[in-house]
């Protein structure tokens, strides 16, 4: 009964186990190599001061770390990090600088307009003529 479990299970005596894909020094390797070149791209993600070159460089983070995943034999990982971490996440990081940057120009331009225009001084001195523009403008008014 017990051989019949081994052989079974793959455990034979006569069977040899298959080869790991990624078994061996050139492996460890190439693992060691991906991980270091993660910690560099968070590193520089995180030194990056311009948020929208940040963008960019997290991108290219998220495809490291998509690499990463590939390489530890997770596919559906790395094909799920490169959609998100590599387009998506950047993207809207992006779209919501220019938003937030859009926001805040819109915002000066109103508080500009709400204030009083400065009045021109001429040669004479400060003006002290209404919205007219005075007596030399032919009575048209000033836009």
């Amino acid at each position: 009964m017990t051989a019949t479990l081994t052989l079974a299970a793959g455990i034979g005596a006569g069977t040899a186990a298959a080869p790991d894909a990624l078994s061996g020094p050139l492996a460890d390797a190439l693992i060691a190599a991906a991980l270091a070149l993660a910690a560099l791209m968070a590193t520089a993600v995180v030194l990056t001061r311009d948020p929208v070159r940040q963008a960019i460089v997290l991108s290219g983070y998220g495809m490291v770390l998509g690499l990463l995943f590939l390489i530890l034999q997770a596919p559906d990982v790395a094909m799920s990090q490169i959609g998100v971490g590599t387009v998506l996440v950047p993207l809207l990081v992006v779209l919501a600088l220019h938003a937030t940057r859009r926001y805040r120009d819109t915002d000066k331009d109103r508080s500009g307009a709400e204030r009083a225009e400065p009045r021109r001084q001429g040669a004479s001195g400060p003006s002290t003529d209404g919205p007219s523009g005075g007596p030399h403008d032919g009575g048209q008014a000033r836009r």
